[in-house]
């Protein structure tokens, strides 16, 4: 490197040698010495007011075209500025319609959640006041479930009922512990205050937010389609007791026995196209439901007016309704009710609460009570050894009325019993098996009698 700036300096040198400018002047000459520093200074003087003269020159030959093409420059740089300001507007706009956009779902997807959970939460109220009917109706005739209660029998109430909790329980997501229903309905009110609360604030969508909001909702179908099932199985249990019965359809034993203010509908027609919300299958099921919780509270209320229980509960049978061998001329002849077999003053029940419209002797039947329960109903036991009733005598269901006997026509110490519907004696042997599916009475009624 050196010795090339040696040469280099040696050749500049070689180039501006020391040299001498004379002048003449009124015939005198003189000299002035230019030395190689002198020349090289002259040199780079004039190469550079030669560039300055050559721009200068340029500029003013061709100054119009510089001053359109840096215009031009100029003009292209704004353009491009003002397109990066739009196309950040528009990224900002979208992103703020984005962050409106989720705001607005997360409302309304928790005014949603929410008003499931109130709708959800009117059906397990409704559904709780259902139970504790069912439970108050089990309770009056747990006398009769205790006096025949064997291993193996349990009353069809408690098992439904207990069938429906047990329905009724929902699982966790990892499917290992259950979950009642009221832990659920908490758990749903939760998610929606969590909800509401924490990632409404967040101007986008966690990850998992579908997936927790599509477990609530199955989870809450599981829910109500379970209550559902459950509804609909103790239903048509209800109807079939009152079907055995063969008094009256179910419809028409309904209508007769309940209040009117509770089968009293009525409105105009309005279909249910066009009205918001009211045509979701959720919001359809959670009417169905509804309905059946109020028809099972019709048919638990209307069991009551049935007289299903047994009228004693030590007893063999000993003769059955219908034709049968008179014990005394030895013909056939009809028998109007069951005879139970017992020992004299074996405790008799009434079957049903109702008023006492006789208690003392009537010709063949001995001793007898007969009973008016009211929407029809009426019952008879005879042959009794002694009453502890009185005519006018208000009766619960299952009180102490009297004790078996053998008074009357009779051949030896037994219950006659007999049903009557609108005036027309009914066989006891259809309620009595009817009440089995409620109070599951131990002892099998058989309707062939025993030897």
């Amino acid at each position: 490197m050196s010795t090339i700036a040696t040469k280099l300096k040696q050749a500049v040198l070689a180039f501006f040698v020391e040299r001498q400018l004379y002048i003449r002047a009124r015939g005198s000459v003189g000299y002035v010495p230019l030395s190689s520093r002198s020349q090289i200074a002259l040199a780079v003087f004039f190469l550079a007011f030669a560039g300055w003269f050559s721009y200068a020159t340029i500029n003013v030959i061709f100054k119009d075209e510089i001053a359109a093409r840096k215009d031009r420059e100029f003009r292209e740089m704004q353009l491009a500025y003002e397109n990066e300001l739009r196309r950040l507007q528009l990224a900002y706009d979208d992103l703020n319609s984005q962050i409106v956009l989720t705001r607005d779902w997360f409302s309304e997807t928790t005014n949603s959640l929410e008003k499931k959970h109130n709708e959800l939460s009117r059906v397990l109220e409704q559904n709780a006041s259902i139970s504790n009917e069912l439970r108050q109706m089990q309770m009056a005739f747990s006398g009769v479930a205790k006096r025949n209660n064997k291993k193996g029998n349990v009353d069809i109430i408690g098992r439904a009922e207990n069938t429906a909790n047990v329905t009724l329980e929902s699982r966790t997501e990892s499917g290992d512990a259950p979950a009642p229903k009221v832990a659920l309905a908490n758990e749903i009110k939760s998610s929606i205050r969590r909800l509401d609360a924490d990632e409404l604030a967040m101007p986008y969508l966690p990850e998992n937010i579908h997936r927790r909001i599509a477990n609530l909702d199955t989870r809450q179908r599981d829910l109500l389609d379970a209550l559902e099932e459950s509804l609909d199985h103790k239903i048509d249990e209800f109807e079939a007791v009152i079907d055995q019965t063969d008094v009256l359809t179910t419809e028409e034993f309904m209508a007769r026995v309940l209040p009117e203010s509770e089968l009293s509908v009525g409105g105009p027609y309005i279909p249910l196209q066009g009205q918001p919300g009211l045509n979701s299958s959720l919001h359809q099921q959670l009417y169905r439901i509804s309905t059946n919780l109020d028809r099972l509270s019709g048919l638990s209320k209307s069991l009551t007016k049935i007289p299903l229980a047994l009228p004693i509960h030590d007893y063999s049978i000993t003769s059955d309704f219908g034709v049968r061998l008179d014990p005394f001329k030895k013909r056939a002849a009809f028998h109007s009710g069951v005879d139970f077999g017992a020992t004299t003053g074996t405790p008799v029940h009434s079957t049903l609460g109702g008023t006492v419209t006789q208690a003392g002797y009537k010709g063949p039947y001995g001793l007898v009570i007969e009973i008016d329960h009211g929407n029809g109903f009426k019952t008879r036991y005879g042959h009794l050894a002694r009453s502890r009733v009185r005519t006018g005598q208000r009766v619960e269901f299952q009180q102490h009325i009297g004790d078996a006997g053998n008074s009357g026509r009779s051949t030896g110490p037994h219950l006659h019993y007999e049903i009557w519907f609108d005036g027309k004696v009914r066989n006891p042997a259809a309620f009595l098996d009817a009440g089995k599916q409620i109070f599951n009475i131990a002892e099998t009624y058989s309707a062939t009698p025993k030897q």
